[in-house]
């Protein structure tokens, strides 16, 4: 049986490791087979971060831009062409919202509880993508459901930026900490 690639599954948990400073994601299918991974860097200026299938071939690469009005990251293909860009807004009414910038464009919209991973993606007012706990039994593990025609590295890309984003950040500048390593607010 020929095992599905990250970029085919439509239903994967990302499972979430801090390793000293690094952040970790394993990318794994409904039955806990490993797809891929993402790696990254807590506390490089810009954030960037890689992700890579089971034979550590490169599938894309996310990068933070260090200055900008909006939180800002893009994806780039394994040929390292600009895929898309992802954009926190910077106000909204009724919670927080990002979008996905294709060739100048909205493509996508990302709206819901981020922290606690129940959100939605949208083309065209469709849903196409939803991030829940459904499955996730541990706390940091999300479900990724694709339900739409949509490309699988907009979603992959928008759920790591996130991720990183609203949660690991905010738990950052609040004072947490990973092992010996202290976060304040000053990061």
């Amino acid at each position: 049986m020929t095992r599905m690639s990250l970029l085919e599954a439509n239903d994967f948990i990302i499972q979430k490791k801090i390793l000293s400073a690094h952040a970790h994601y394993d990318f794994l299918d409904l039955q806990g087979n490993k797809l891929g991974e993402a790696e990254g860097n807590l506390i490089q200026v810009p954030p960037k971060f890689q992700v890579k299938d089971t034979h550590d071939n490169e599938l894309m690469r996310v990068q933070g831009k260090t200055l900008s009005l909006h939180k800002e990251f893009t994806l780039y293909g394994p040929d390292g062409e600009a895929v898309a860009t992802i954009k926190k807004k910077v106000m909204t009414f009724g919670g927080q919202e990002y979008w996905v910038e294709k060739d100048g464009a909205e493509a996508m919209r990302i709206f819901g509880d981020f922290v606690n991973h129940e959100y939605q993606m949208e083309c065209n007012g469709e849903t196409v993508a939803v991030v829940h706990r459904k499955w996730a039994s541990m706390r940091d593990q999300m479900g990724v459901s694709i339900t739409g025609n949509v490309d699988h590295q907009l979603v992959i890309g928008a759920a790591v930026v996130i991720e990183q984003l609203e949660v690991t950040q905010q738990h950052s500048s609040t004072g947490g900490s990973i092992g010996s390593l202290k976060f304040g607010s000053g990061i």
